[in-house]
């Protein structure tokens, strides 16, 4: 029994080695390969594992999702034969996270040294639809907004059939390191972030689009290797009272010029924020340099994005065949690295698909011929190879039927270099949409298995230190125990692909033929009736329709409850409807109960999408009304005086060039007569420029124009 964990993360920065043990140990030994089965009536969960061959005891803990620690003791310790655990204490509708940890004691089953594994799962009864995954902010290389174009709109219709609202922003291309162009992609961020920190979610980076570096740090061990690296979790940090420094770091022994870090370069000193956690998902799609994929392309580097988007296309729609199953391809010996660097695969995978469903397998051989969910592959590396995997090139030449490949090796997850490894599968054919680089730190995708998308568990693997664990080991120096992991809130840990994606997005089929249509009655109110077309199943299935304002904006959900039927009735009230003038969407989503290897929930299709033109009678009356705005061009204070002879409900706010509103700067009742409103531009920092001040009442819609200067 555990009498005390260190507290304090051991960092090693070089594999401890072992002494001549009487059994190898494996990867797969640090990892309990978890599933559940569920009962509704009496409600339990079931929790079910595989054998652990050098366990000696298992130990259950469990915890509702939200909850930060795992409080309460044990709820179970159980013999080295017991596999299952039951648990009645369950409320229906909550997701329950439990902790299955395997002992293995030394002194039995011939076994060298003392250990616990673990396993996570994140399960339950009924949990209702996961149908809200808020907004995603798209960050494109300006240079790829003509190319891509056709793409891009695709892509952002996929995203709004999965709930997503989209905010899209083109940005500076840059091919080197820029500390300008990184400030000013994180205010672009922060701006947003600002305006809606409740429903921004995920920024996906696309293109070529500044890299931030941080740090002095080798997580992978190599003295030449020590120095800032990639960092795009800086672009997911918004506390607003952490200060990035970029003064103490001295750091010149890297063999890379862009590693090292020297203070004034624009590389920040933070080899990771202890005390604060990353709050946005995000992933990169950035194909710059790769130039083994360019044999036969006329425009390599667009023609490698516009490949990345059909694969997430084709992903997203159904039209990829693979096992719900993953490969392990581990060329370390767990026996010599007591990090147990392939547990992130075997952990995962089992409580994802099904723990008979994850095996050892040759990478490059299966997945040309068999499409896996999940591979997982590990060896000693280079920039653009793992040892006992491959190289960027069989990327370039060989079919990877893999669609989240995960891979760990020495240099490579230092992904900002050309023809790099880990960034290597975004370009393959058929199927991979997915990478990252785990074991320093591991990463806990078991929340997958809820329509979590993959940028969650990015951000929760970043931000874990002790809450999920790889291992703990006992030795002759920690003999209470120690975790052995590498790199936990490190700032290099990154998400290679579109945040965003989840798994099996079409288990639900979607309904089809939505149409909208409108009537307006002797109130003036107008009511919408949406009618689809039921998808071909036999299962128990239902509705739920959404409805936005903005084409590619956040839907809300409309019906109260379940929708058995093929039509809805919305009628348009509220402020948000009141002489409403324009365009309203309607999405229609199937519902539909499911089990999977870790829960009973409800699931959610794509939704299909039509749109009405709204039109409120208005009021034909000629209203005098003025609009007078000082001063323009204008440095802070700007003053909006307001003259009109009808009380109307009015709102007015800032926006961009492109629509995007900035500030709302009044939005109520405003009362006939002179009317001055003062707004202060610093209190939003914003920057100079030219911006439209949107003015829309009852009576009156009218747009101004005004100048931003310093």
């Amino acid at each position: 029994m555990i009498t005390k964990i260190t507290s304090s993360l051991i960092i090693f920065l070089f594999a401890l080695s072992l002494n001549a043990q009487p059994r190898n140990i494996d990867s797969r030994d640090y990892a309990v390969l978890l599933s559940a089965e569920i009962s509704k009536s009496p409600a339990q969960i079931k929790l079910k594992w595989q054998k652990n061959e050098l366990a000696t005891q298992y130990r259950i803990f469990k915890k509702k999702i939200d909850d930060k620690v795992w409080a309460g003791g044990a709820l179970a310790t159980l013999d080295s034969n017991t596999f299952e655990f039951t648990d009645s204490n369950i409320e229906v509708g909550v997701v329950y996270e439990y902790e299955v940890q395997a002992y293995s004691y030394g002194s039995s089953n011939n076994n060298p040294f003392n250990f616990w594994g673990f396993g996570y799962i994140a399960t339950g009864i009924q949990i209702p639809e996961y149908d809200n995954p808020g907004k995603v902010l798209l960050l494109i290389d300006s240079t790829q907004k003509e190319k891509l174009s056709s793409e891009i709109l695709r892509l952002k219709n996929d995203l709004r059939s999965e709930g997503w609202g989209i905010i899209e922003y083109y940005v500076e291309r840059n091919e080197q390191f820029n500390k300008d162009a990184v400030a000013q992609i994180k205010k672009v961020i922060m701006d947003e972030f600002t305006k809606d920190q409740t429903n921004l979610k995920a920024v996906f980076i696309l293109g070529r689009v500044a890299v931030p570096y941080s740090g002095n740090m080798n997580p992978d061990g190599h003295p030449d290797h020590q120095g800032a690296w990639p960092a795009d979790m800086y672009y997911g940090y918004t506390a607003p009272d952490f200060y990035w420094t970029d003064i103490s770091v001295n750091s010149s022994v890297a063999t890379r010029a862009v590693n090292k870090n020297i203070p004034g370069d624009g590389k920040f000193d933070q080899n990771s924020i202890s005390g604060h956690d990353v709050k946005l998902y995000v992933g990169r799609v950035d194909l710059y340099g790769m130039k083994q994929f360019h044999n036969g392309l006329d425009d390599p580097e667009t023609d490698l994005l516009k490949k990345y988007l059909n694969k997430n296309h084709a992903y997203r729609n159904g039209e990829f065949e693979y096992n719900n199953s993953g490969i392990i391809d581990d060329n370390f010996s767990a026996s010599s690295y007591i990090e147990g660097f392939a547990s992130s695969g075997w952990r995962n995978f089992g409580v994802l698909t099904n723990p008979n469903n994850v095996r050892k397998a040759d990478w490059f051989t299966t997945l040309a011929t068999e499409g896996n969910l999940f591979s997982y592959g590990c060896g000693g590396g280079s920039y653009t190879s793992a040892g006992g995997i491959g190289n960027t090139n069989d990327f370039a030449t060989k079919q990877v039927k893999s669609v989240f490949t995960i891979l760990f090796g020495s240099y490579f997850g230092d992904w900002d270099i050309d023809n790099n490894f880990l960034r290597a599968p975004l370009a393959s054919d058929p199927y991979a949409l997915i990478s990252f680089w785990a074991a320093r730190p591991h990463w806990y995708l078991h929340h997958l298995a809820l329509g979590y998308p993959v940028g969650y568990s990015a951000r929760l693997s970043h931000n874990n230190i002790d809450h999920y664990k790889p291992n703990i080991v006992y030795t002759s120096q920690y003999p209470n125990g120690v975790i052995y992991a590498i790199g936990m809130k490190y700032m290099h840990t990154a998400l290679m692909g579109d945040p965003t994606l989840k798994l099996n997005p079409t288990a639900v089929p979607s309904p089809s033929d939505v149409s909208v249509s409108t009537t307006t009655g002797s109130d003036n109110k107008v009511s919408a009736m949406i009618r689809w077309k039921r998808p071909v199943t036999e299962k128990a299935h239902h509705f739920n329709v959404y409805r936005s304002t903005s084409e590619f904006g956040m839907y809300k959900k409309v019906n109260a409850e379940p929708i058995k039927y093929f039509e809805f009735s919305d009628e348009l009230t509220g402020d948000e409807f009141y002489r409403f003038d324009g365009n309203v969407y309607y999405m229609v989503r199937t519902v539909m109960e499911e089990n999977n290897n870790a829960l009973n929930f409800y699931n959610i299709s794509r939704g299909e999408v039509a749109s009405a033109i709204v039109s409120s009678t208005k009021n034909t009356e000629l209203i005098p009304f003025s609009l007078k705005i000082t001063p323009n061009p204008v440095r802070a204070n700007l003053s909006l005086n307001i003259s009109g002879n009808k009380a109307s409900r009015t709102t007015i706010e800032l926006v961009d060039l492109n629509g995007r509103i900035i500030a709302q700067i009044f939005k109520g009742l405003l009362d006939s007569g002179n009317h001055n409103i003062n707004f202060n531009l610093k209190n939003i920092g914003l920057a100079q420029g030219v911006y439209m001040v949107n003015f829309r009442s009852e009576y009156h819609n009218t747009v101004e124009k005004i100048t931003v200067i310093e």
